[in-house]
Parts: C-alpha cells; sequence; structure tokens
C-alpha cells in the first residue's frame, strides 16, 4: 500500500508540474509572438516614416527650386504680336505681357498656369529650359530673370 501510495503522489506530481510548464511555455510562446508582431509593426512604422520623411524633403526642395524660378523674365528678341515678358508667380499662375511700345505700354495676356519638372518649367503651351537663372525657349531666345 505505501508503494502504491507513493507511486500515485510521483503521478500527481509529474501531472502538475507538466500542466505547469506547459502553461509556461505557452505563456512564453504568446509573448514571443506579440514581441514579434510589435517588432514588425515598428520595422513597417519606421519604414513609413523614412519614406514620408524622405518626401517631405524632397517636395521643399522642389518648393525651393519652384520659389527660385518665380519672377519676372523678358526677352529682347521677342517681338509685337508674340509677348516679351512672362511673370510666373509663386501660386503657379504666369501672365504673359506684350510690349506695345511707345505709350500703350504693355498689356498682360490672359492666366495661364506654369509648371516645373526636373530638367524643364512649362507656361501654358511653352516650354523653356533653365540656364544660369535665366530661361531658353524652344528657339533657343534667352529670356533674362530680372526680378
Amino acid at each position: 500500500m505505501k508503494n502504491s501510495t507513493v507511486s500515485w503522489i510521483l503521478v500527481v506530481v509529474f501531472f502538475t508540474t507538466s500542466i505547469l510548464f506547459a502553461c509556461l511555455y505557452l505563456s512564453e510562446k504568446h509573448y514571443l509572438q506579440r514581441t514579434q508582431t510589435a517588432l514588425d509593426m515598428t520595422e513597417k512604422s519606421e519604414a513609413e516614416l523614412r519614406s514620408s520623411v524622405q518626401a517631405a524633403i524632397v517636395q521643399s526642395d522642389k518648393k525651393e527650386q519652384a520659389s527660385a524660378v518665380c519672377g519676372i523674365y523678358y526677352c529682347e528678341n521677342v517681338r509685337f504680336p508674340n509677348p516679351n515678358q512672362v511673370d510666373l508667380r509663386s501660386d503657379g499662375t504666369a501672365v504673359f505681357f506684350v510690349d506695345f511700345g511707345g505709350a500703350s505700354g504693355e498689356k498682360p495676356r490672359p492666366k495661364t498656369s506654369w509648371q516645373m519638372t526636373d530638367d524643364a518649367i512649362t507656361v501654358g503651351a511653352t516650354t523653356f529650359k533653365t540656364e544660369q537663372g535665366d530661361l531658353i525657349d524652344s528657339k533657343g531666345n534667352r529670356w533674362l530673370h530680372i526680378r
């Protein structure tokens, strides 16, 4: 009888420790899974943050470039009836002016929009290249940046 009681006690102890170890194992496994999920989310957040910061830097650089381009440009080689001045404004609009000469002075044309790409500035239907702060049209005319 003493042997069977000892045997049952050992069985109960073994069973109880097995259950405790299983619970600890599952608890640690769950904790590790949550930790891995948190790490994955952190890496994803860092990647999104880097992407957002990079986009903001690029956008800021483009705004600075566009700000440097804004102003009035004048071309001596272009004469009436074609416009020989253009005002590139910071709000993305542009106004061409035609110099009639004499007392009548300059007359503005309707507003149009302008946009800047990496290598060109498009004002309405006209495309310019930039060179040393001035604009060069498709015919090779230099539009001097006067303001």
